[in-house]
């Protein structure tokens, strides 16, 4: 189907126009069925025509003793000297591709080898070409739930005499990142954990003293504990909470423990940790009290240069 110039040039704006309206810190999500792997992968690695055949069981044999088991002592046997190589990672030649796998990537033989356990999706063979297509699985980029999405890789060699002699696969050269750069985000991160951990220091010593002002500044203008959101409903909330205090109420600590905080952009994060709400205590009086615990997962971002609560949630348990 031919698309006309115009309709080309209306698709365009169109697609430029939406990417100009998406956010910056928008997280790309997976659009795509999932991957489903061949239940044998085995089987398809064989043909009722002999040439093929053995080319694909030549394939099977890189997949299952080389790729899945690591035997590169082995790899004679199924690659020729010359292994014309495509993959921008590795040198062409035999001894160049035992040497990436064995001394680069570190792989180790396994004891066994019985069967292939690749998540392979299909094979296809013709005339002194295999091709082998491979189900990915990947995490979702900036997901903080540890979401994964599934996509495929390819491994296509050239036989000659029932030997791989070119290979070629979709492998890049990984981003480089100058070493200043590098060091300019390791010390921006540095610098915003301290901010956050200092933010989360404000927000504890608020509620412990009963501070509304103070609270409901360490959030968002919409910011949220649970249900409650803004600065003007977490105020209230903080000075209803006060003033239903008895008189001889015991002063509290909220703590957070093993904190850790993991940042999806460089102006937003998620700090995860354990909490204990504690009633002062001190020596020759009164013993602190354990009255709850659980974990929590907050949203904070950056605004202005000041990193701040967007959501508070915590839970018992």
């Amino acid at each position: 189907m031919r698309i006309s110039k115009k309709v080309l040039a209306a698709l365009l704006v169109a697609a430029s126009s939406f990417a100009a309206v998406m956010p910056a810190s928008a997280q790309m999500m997976p659009l795509n069925d999932p991957v489903v792997a061949h239940p044998d992968p085995e089987s398809l690695f064989t043909s009722s025509d002999p040439h093929l055949h053995r080319n694909k069981q030549a394939a099977l044999h890189i997949m299952r003793e080389l790729l899945q088991c690591g035997q590169w002592s082995r790899a004679g046997e199924w690659l020729t000297d010359q292994y014309i190589q495509h993959n921008p990672l590795a040198g062409s030649g035999l001894d160049s591709v035992i040497h990436y796998f064995v001394n680069v990537a570190g792989v180790q033989p396994t004891p066994t080898c019985d069967r292939l356990t690749s998540p392979i999706v299909s094979v296809q063979a013709e005339g002194d070409y295999v091709t082998v297509v491979i189900g990915r699985t990947l995490p979702i980029p900036g997901d903080p739930n540890g979401g994964t999405y599934t996509t495929t890789w390819f491994d296509s060699w050239r036989f000659v005499d029932g030997k791989a002699d070119q290979h070629w696969d979709p492998a890049t050269l990984p981003n480089f990142t100058p070493p200043a750069v590098a060091a300019d985000t390791a010390l921006r991160e540095a610098q915003d954990r301290i901010a956050i951990e200092r933010l989360m220091w404000n927000y504890v010593r608020a509620i412990d003293t009963w501070n509304a002002d103070a609270y409901a500044g360490v959030f968002t203008e919409d910011g949220s504990f649970g249900e409650t959101r803004g600065r003007e409903a977490l105020r209230s909330m903080v000075s209803t909470m006060a003033g239903n205090r008895a008189a001889d109420a015991p002063m509290l600590h909220h703590v957070m423990s093993n904190q850790t905080i993991e940042f999806v952009n460089p102006n937003r994060a998620v700090v995860r940790y354990y909490w204990q709400t504690v009633s002062r205590g001190g020596p020759g009086g009164e013993r602190p009290n354990l009255l709850a615990q659980g974990w929590g997962e907050d949203v904070v971002i950056k605004q202005n240069g000041r990193w701040l609560i967007q959501s508070r949630n915590v839970a018992p348990g």
